[in-house]
C-alpha cells in the first residue's frame, strides 16, 4: 500500500511540476498509510483528520507551493526550490 502511495504523490509532483523531498517521501507516505488507509492518502498528515482542505493537490497545497516555494510537510517543492 505504502508504494501506492508514493506512486500517487509522484503522479501529483508530475502533474504540477514539483519536485519531490525523496528522503521525506517514505516517511510521509507510511503516515498517510497509518492515518488514512489507501482510501483517503491524500489527506495531509500534518493537519487534524477531520481536515479536509489540506492534503496532497488540493487547493491549499498548491497555494502554499506557489507562495513559499515548498508546502508545510516539507513534500513538494516548486521544480528548482531543492
Amino acid at each position: 500500500m505504502v508504494d501506492k502511495i508514493e506512486q500517487n504523490i509522484r503522479e501529483i509532483a508530475s502533474r504540477y511540476k514539483w519536485a519531490i523531498n525523496e528522503k521525506n517521501l517514505p516517511k510521509i507516505a507510511n503516515a498517510k498509510r497509518r492515518f488514512f488507509g489507501e482510501e483517503d492518502w491524500s489527506k495531509c498528515p500534518c493537519y487534524p483528520p477531520e481536515d479536509n482542505t489540506h492534503g496532497c493537490g488540493s487547493a491549499a497545497c498548491c497555494q502554499e507551493i506557489t507562495k513559499n516555494g515548498i508546502c508545510h510537510c516539507n513534500l513538494f517543492m516548486k521544480d528548482g526550490e531543492k
